[in-house]
C-alpha cells in the first residue's frame, strides 16, 4: 500500500487505484497509526484519536471493529499484498518496510539532500529538496482535526520550512538569487516573523541589486517583531542589516542557520557622477536630421561604477589624464524599440480606436493663448494612457499593434521597455531602464549618471523638445513607472499592467483604458486566422464553442488555436471535447515547450504577488456558484463583515483578478475561476471550504426568509436559528425589492442550492427551496423550481429528516402542478400529508390537503376539489393561535370562490372571491390581492358583465405594477384581456394560488 498524509488522508494499491475508507473515524484510527510510522500505537491512545476527551464506554471494542474493518477493505483491494494492519501487544502498528508513506519518503530525502550537500554537490542537493518539496499537498491530513493529529502535524510542517530554507540556501550559493525572490516573497507574507526567510529574502534581494527593497524586508520585519512578541532580531539578521547599509560584503548565513554558503552582493558605488552639459545649439540637445541623431552631451572628470540594477558603464570615460583622449562622435539612430507586432492580431477596434483619439490629442498643439507661446511644448502636461487587464487578456499585443500604426506621428522615436513588474523575472528599477533609454537617445554608458534622480533628470531634458512615444510594458506600481514619464507635452507614453495603476491616474492625469474578454465574433475569427480559414468554416459550431471555452482570453485562445495547427488531423470538437474536462483544462492551455506561454503560469504570476489576505479571498471565490457575487456574499464566504472584505475584493479588482461589474457586484471570469479552484485544493482544506460554503449557504438562506417575509408575510415560515454574529440583514424593505433580489440571484440561489446537494449540508439544500417557495410562486423558472425541490426531497430524504422531507415533498407537488404533471404532483402530495400525520405536524398536514384541492382543480373534479379545501381551512382553524397559518386560510378561502366559480355556482363564487378580497386587502397582501382580483374579473365576465370584468383585471395588473410584477399572473391577466376584447373562450382556471 501507499499512503500519503502530507495533505488529505490518501490510500492507495501498489497499481494506483485509490481506496476509499468507511467513514471519519477509520480515518482518524488510520491517521495516528501512520504519525507514528512503523512503531505500535496503544489502544488508549487510538480511542484518543478517535473520540478525543468524548469516548463511550466501548470504545476500546469498536477500535478493534474499525481496525478489523480497515484490514478487510486493505485486503479486498490488494488480496496479494502484505498484511498492512498488524496486532502488535496492547495495540496496532502499520509495517512500513513492507509499505510506503509519503512523510518517511519526505524526510529520507531531506536527510540524504543534506548529506549531498555536506559533500560539495550542492546543485544535486537543491534538486533533491525540491523533490521533496514536490511531496506535500497540502496541510498534513488535511481534512482531519484533534489534538493528537495537530501535535503529530507539527514536526513535519517544521521540517517542511527547515527544509525550505536550505534549498534555498543552496540556491544563493548557486547565484540563483533573481529566480528566489518571487518564492521567498511568498514565503515571508505567508510566515512574516520567521526570521531565516526575511534574512534570505534580503540576501537575494541586495545580490540582485535591490538593496534598498531588503532593508525596507528588514524594517517591516523588526517593526512586527517588536510589535507583536516584544523581540529584537537575531546578532545574524543585525549584522546582514549593517552589512547592507555600509555597502559591505553580505555576511555569511552561518551553520546556525542551516546556511549553504556565503552570499555576496553587488560592489559598492563608486565615485558620484557629474551632470552632463548640453551644448547649445538650435533644437535642443540633439538633432533630428537624417534619420540620425548625433549626440551632443559631454561629461567631465570621473568614470562611474555600476551595480546590477544600472545601466552596464561601457568603456572607460576619457579624463583629461589618460592620453587616450576624447571620443569621436559617432552618429547615434532614432530609437525604434518596438517590438514586432503580432501577425494573428486580431479585433479591439472599440480599443485601438480609444487609443486613436487619444493620440490625436496628444499629437495636436495646445490653443494658443494671450501671453502664450504656439506650437510645441506648449501644453501644460505630459499625456499618458494606462491600459490594464488581466493576465492574458492581450494589453501588449494590443499596445505594441497600435504604436506601430502611430510611429510615424513621432518623429524623435520609440522608446520600449518590459518593466517585468509581473514575470519570473524580478522587477527592472526605474534606473536601470533610464540607462537603457539614455544609451538609446545618445548618451554614452560611462556618462549614465549612477544616481537614480540624476538620470530621470538627464532623461527629462533629453525629451524636452521631442516628440517622442514610449513604451512602458508590463509595469508593477506606478512608483516604477513615475521616474519614466517625460515632462514633454509632445511626447506620449503608454503604460501596460495587471494592476489598475489608479496613481498614475489621480496624480499623473493618466486616461485608463481597461481591457476586457474578446467579444465573441473577434474570438472566433482569431481562431480562424491561425487554425485556418478552411478548417474553422467546416468546424463553425465547435469553433465558437471553443472561443467559449477558452473564456474569450486572447492568450488561451492562441494558445489552443496553435496546439490545433500543430496538429492538422485533429477536429476542433475532439479539441474542444478535452478543454471541456476542467480539472484538464488549463493543463491543456500550454504550449510543451514555452512553459511562460501559459494560462496557467501567466495567472501564478499575478496570484503570487497578492497579499495573503487577497489570496484567500480569491480561493474562496470559487467556492461561490456562478461565476458572480456581491460584497456581501464574499463577506459571507469569509464570516467577515462586508467593511472588512471590501478593501479585499477592490486589491483583487485592481490586479485584474476579479471584475468590478459595478455597485456590489463583482465576477470571476471562468478560466480565473478555474485557476482559483486550483488553488483552493492546493492551498485551502477540505474542513476551511465546507465552512465557508456553509456560511454562504446561511447567509442566502437568511437573505431568502426575509425576502420571503415580504413576499407572502403572513405564512408559515420554517425554524432557521439565529443567525451568525458577522450576518448583517438584506438592504431590500419592500416586497417589490425583494422580489428584484430574489429575481437578481436566481442563478446563485440554484447553483447554491445544487452545490449543497453535492457538497452539503442536507439541511441547507432542503430548506432554501422551501424558503425560495415564495419567490418561486410567481416565477416564470417553473423547471428552476421543480429542480430545486427535487433535490430538497433527495437532501432531506438523505439526512432522514421526515420534517423537511414533507416539506420539500408539499412543495415539488406545488410546481409539478405549475407545470400541468398532475399525476406526479398527486403522488407526492399524498407521501406528504402521510409524512406530516406521522410527526404529528397538523398544519403541514393542512397544506398538504389544500394542495390535494388545487389539483382537483386542475383535473375538473370541482366536487372533490371543494371538499379538499373545506377540509383543510377546518385543520387550520383547529389550531392554536400562535401555530395559525393565516395566510393558508386566506388562499383556501380564495379557492373556494375559484372552485364555486368554475362549478357554476356564480352567488357562492361572489361572495367568497369578495371576502378573500377584503381580507387580503386588510392585511396588505398584495399577492393574493392580485390573484383573486383576476378571478373576479373572470368571474365577471362569465357573468356577462365586460365592464365590470375590464375594471377588475386592470386593478389586478395595477396592484402587480406597483409590486410584485409576478410575471406569469400578468401574463394570465394580459390574456383574459384580449378574450374580453375577442370575447372568445372560456377561461382556463389557471393562476390559482396554492401552498
Amino acid at each position: 500500500m501507499e499512503f500519503a498524509i502530507l495533505g488529505p488522508l490518501e490510500v492507495r494499491t501498489r497499481t494506483g487505484n485509490r481506496i476509499r475508507l468507511g467513514g471519519a473515524r477509520q480515518e482518524r484510527l488510520l491517521a495516528a497509526l501512520l504519525l507514528n510510522p512503523g512503531g505500535a500505537v496503544p489502544v488508549p491512545r487510538l480511542v484518543d484519536a478517535v473520540w478525543e476527551d468524548r469516548p463511550p464506554a466501548t470504545a476500546d471494542r469498536q477500535v478493534r471493529n474499525l481496525a478489523g474493518l480497515l484490514r478487510r477493505a486493505f485486503r479486498k483491494a490488494d488480496p496479494t499484498g502484505p498484511p498492512v494492519l498488524l496486532t502488535d501487544g496492547r495495540g496496532y502498528r502499520i509495517p512500513l518496510d513492507d509499505h510506503g508513506l509519503d512523510s518517511r519518503l519526505f524526510a529520507d530525502t531531506v536527510a540524504r539532500s543534506r548529506r549531498t550537500a555536506a559533500a560539495g554537490q550542492q546543485s544535486a542537493a537543491a534538486a533533491g529538496l525540491r523533490q521533496a518539496l514536490s511531496l506535500w499537498r497540502g496541510p498534513v491530513l488535511d481534512g482531519l482535526e484533534g489534538q493528537l493529529i495537530d501535535s503529530g502535524a507539527v514536526p513535519l510542517d517544521e521540517l517542511r520550512l527547515t527544509a525550505w530554507e536550505d534549498c534555498l540556501d543552496l540556491d544563493a550559493a548557486l547565484g540563483r538569487h533573481r529566480a528566489s525572490i518571487p518564492e521567498l516573497t511568498g514565503l515571508v507574507t505567508d510566515h512574516p516573523l520567521r526570521e531565516r526567510f526575511v534574512g534570505q529574502l534580503m540576501r537575494a534581494l541586495h545580490a540582485s541589486g535591490r538593496t534598498a527593497d531588503a532593508l525596507t524586508v528588514h524594517r517591516r520585519f523588526t517593526g512586527r517583531l517588536a510589535e507583536e512578541l516584544g523581540l529584537d532580531p537575531s546578532p545574524e539578521l543585525r549584522r546582514l542589516h549593517l552589512a547592507l547599509l555600509t555597502a559591505g560584503v553580505v555576511p555569511d548565513p552561518g551553520p546556525g542557520s542551516g546556511g549553504a554558503g556565503p552570499s555576496t552582493g553587488p560592489p559598492a558605488a563608486g565615485a558620484r557622477t557629474a551632470a552632463p552639459r548640453t551644448a547649445g545649439r538650435p533644437g535642443g540637445p540633439a538633432e533630428e536630421r537624417g534619420g540620425a541623431v548625433r549626440a551632443t552631451a559631454t561629461v567631465r572628470a570621473t568614470a562611474t561604477a555600476r551595480d546590477d540594477a544600472g545601466a552596464d558603464p561601457g568603456p572607460e570615460a576619457a579624463t583629461a589624464e589618460g592620453g587616450h583622449g576624447p571620443r569621436p562622435t559617432m552618429p547615434v539612430p532614432v530609437p525604434a524599440q518596438l517590438p514586432p507586432s503580432l501577425a494573428t492580431f486580431t479585433g479591439r477596434a472599440a480599443e485601438l480606436a480609444a487609443l486613436d483619439a487619444f493620440t490625436e490629442a496628444a499629437a495636436s498643439p495646445a490653443p494658443s493663448s494671450p501671453g502664450s507661446r504656439t506650437g510645441p511644448g506648449s501644453a501644460s502636461a505630459a499625456r499618458i494612457c494606462a491600459v490594464s487587464g488581466s493576465a492574458g487578456i492581450g494589453k501588449s499585443a494590443l499596445v505594441v499593434q497600435w504604436a506601430h500604426r502611430i510611429r510615424g506621428r513621432f518623429p524623435g522615436g520609440q522608446l520600449y521597455a518590459d518593466l517585468h513588474g509581473f514575470s519570473a523575472e524580478p522587477p527592472l528599477t526605474p534606473h536601470a531602464v533610464l540607462a537603457r533609454f539614455l544609451r538609446a537617445l545618445g548618451v554614452p554608458g560611462e556618462q549614465v549618471p549612477s544616481l537614480p534622480e540624476e538620470a530621470a533628470a538627464l532623461y527629462r531634458s533629453m525629451l524636452a523638445d521631442r516628440r517622442v512615444l514610449v513604451v512602458l510594458d508590463n509595469a508593477r506600481s506606478a512608483e516604477q513607472v513615475r521616474p519614466l514619464l517625460p515632462a514633454a507635452p509632445e511626447c506620449l507614453t503608454v503604460v501596460t499592467s495587471r494592476a489598475g495603476l489608479a496613481g498614475l491616474t489621480a496624480r499623473d492625469g493618466a486616461r485608463p483604458l481597461t481591457l476586457d474578454l474578446m467579444p465573441a465574433p473577434d474570438a472566433v475569427a482569431l481562431l480562424d486566422r491561425v487554425i485556418g480559414t478552411r478548417r474553422a468554416r467546416s468546424e463553425p459550431a465547435a469553433v465558437a464553442e471553443l472561443a467559449s471555452v477558452c473564456g474569450r482570453l486572447p492568450l488561451a485562445l492562441a494558445i489552443a488555436a496553435s496546439r490545433l495547427a500543430e496538429r492538422p488531423g485533429r477536429t476542433v470538437a475532439d479539441h474542444v471535447a478535452e478543454l471541456r474536462d476542467s480539472g484538464n483544462r488549463l493543463t491543456a492551455l500550454a504550449i510543451d515547450d514555452d512553459a511562460a506561454s501559459a494560462v496557467r503560469a501567466a495567472l501564478d504570476l499575478s496570484y503570487r504577488t497578492l497579499p495573503a489576505a487577497a489570496r484567500t479571498l480569491f480561493r474562496l471565490l470559487s467556492l461561490a456558484p456562478g461565476p458572480g457575487l456581491t460584497a456581501a456574499a464574499a463577506a459571507a464566504l469569509c464570516g467577515e463583515r462586508v467593511a472588512v472584505v471590501r478593501p479585499v475584493l477592490d486589491q483583487l479588482a485592481n490586479a485584474h483578478l476579479l471584475t468590478h461589474e459595478g455597485g456590489d457586484q463583482y465576477r470571476l471570469h471562468d478560466l480565473l475561476r478555474l485557476y482559483a479552484a486550483e488553488r483552493a485544493a492546493a492551498e485551502t482544506g477540505r474542513a476551511v471550504s465546507a465552512a465557508a460554503r456553509e456560511r454562504l449557504g446561511t447567509w442566502y438562506l437568511h437573505h431568502a426568509d426575509a425576502a420571503a417575509r415580504l413576499l407572502t408575510p403572513h405564512r408559515r415560515r420554517i425554524p432557521l436559528g439565529a443567525p451568525d454574529p458577522w450576518y448583517e440583514p438584506p438592504a431590500f424593505t419592500t416586497a417589490a425589492g425583494a422580489q428584484r433580489w430574489c429575481e437578481s440571484e436566481h442563478g446563485r440561489l440554484l447553483g447554491l442550492v445544487r452545490s449543497a446537494a453535492e457538497h452539503g449540508p442536507d439541511a441547507l439544500a432542503w430548506r432554501l427551496p422551501v424558503v425560495l417557495w415564495s419567490y418561486w410562486f410567481t416565477s416564470p423558472h417553473l423547471e428552476d423550481r421543480e429542480e430545486a425541490a427535487r433535490l430538497a426531497v433527495a437532501a432531506a430524504v438523505r439526512a432522514g429528516d421526515r420534517y423537511g422531507e414533507g416539506q420539500a415533498r408539499n412543495d415539488l407537488a406545488t410546481a409539478l402542478g405549475a407545470l400541468g404533471r398532475h399525476d406526479g404532483m398527486l403522488a407526492e402530495l399524498r407521501l406528504a400529508r402521510v409524512l406530516f400525520a406521522e410527526i404529528g405536524d397538523r398544519v403541514g398536514e393542512a397544506h398538504a390537503i389544500g394542495n390535494l384541492g388545487d389539483h382537483c382543480l386542475g383535473t375538473g373534479a370541482y366536487g372533490q376539489a371543494r371538499l379538499h379545501f373545506q377540509g383543510a381551512l377546518t385543520l387550520f382553524r383547529a389550531q392554536p393561535e400562535e401555530h395559525r397559518d393565516d395566510w393558508a386560510v386566506r388562499v383556501c378561502e380564495t379557492n373556494l370562490g375559484v372552485t364555486a366559480m368554475l362549478a357554476g355556482r356564480a352567488g357562492e363564487a361572489g361572495e367568497y372571491l369578495h371576502r378573500a378580497l377584503d381580507r387580503h386587502r386588510s392585511t396588505g397582501d398584495p399577492v393574493l390581492e392580485s390573484i383573486t382580483l383576476y378571478h373576479l374579473g373572470e368571474h365577471h365576465r362569465r357573468l356577462g358583465r365586460p365592464a365590470e370584468a375590464t375594471a377588475r383585471l386592470r386593478q389586478s395588473l395595477a396592484v402587480l405594477d406597483a409590486t410584485t410584477r409576478n410575471p406569469r399572473l400578468r401574463a394570465e391577466v394580459l390574456a383574459a384581456l384580449a378574450r374580453l376584447g375577442e370575447a372568445a373562450g372560456p377561461p382556463d382556471g389557471r393562476g390559482r394560488p396554492g401552498g
